[in-house]
């Protein structure tokens, strides 16, 4: 018997899409429509927040601060981002359905865990909706977490130990 009770894993990147593409390309289409295109760099860097944390967090880098105040003549409020969250749930739905394959090995590290009685949990930086259509597609492939918490049901996103 293991002193392990139980092991907690990220989705996107650990168990799912290899590279974390589909936030990627969902941040970017979403920055892009509202006519303030981004590079990958401030998106990969806030991978793991809550996404409305993660909008946050590129809104408030100075060049993309600028690029929003340029493109729509005024800084951008909280209003904007609620928009943009607005915009960002079926474009991370649509992405994250698109890459739900499991990384190679995750199958096998699940299986391991559970052989030594091990619990496997999860959480994501993608909200419930988010999530929607990646649960039923990790189940086909055999991975069916017992516990998944979701960005917005706790009262601190990650990393803070809530999740």
């Amino acid at each position: 018997m293991s002193a392990i009770k139980a092991v907690v894993f990220d989705w996107a990147g650990t168990m799912v899409d290899f590279g974390s593409c589909a936030p990627v390309r969902a941040l970017k289409t979403v920055f892009a429509d509202a006519s303030v295109p981004v590079d990958d760099g401030p998106v990969r860097r806030y991978m793991g927040m809550a996404k409305r944390a993660h909008v946050i967090a590129m809104l408030s880098e100075a060049e993309i601060g600028e690029a929003w105040k340029t493109a729509k003549g005024a800084a951008w409020t909280e209003a904007d981002v609620d928009v943009l969250m607005e915009a960002l749930e079926p474009a991370m739905q649509r992405e994250a359905e698109a890459t739900a394959g499991l990384i190679p090995g995750a199958l096998d590290a699940l299986e391991a865990l559970e052989a030594k009685g091990i619990s496997v949990g999860s959480t994501t930086g993608y909200t419930r909706t988010m999530m929607s259509g990646i649960l039923p597609r990790a189940a086909a492939q055999g991975y069916e977490p017992a516990m998944v918490v979701c960005a917005g049901e706790t009262r601190e996103g990650r990393p803070a130990p809530l999740m």
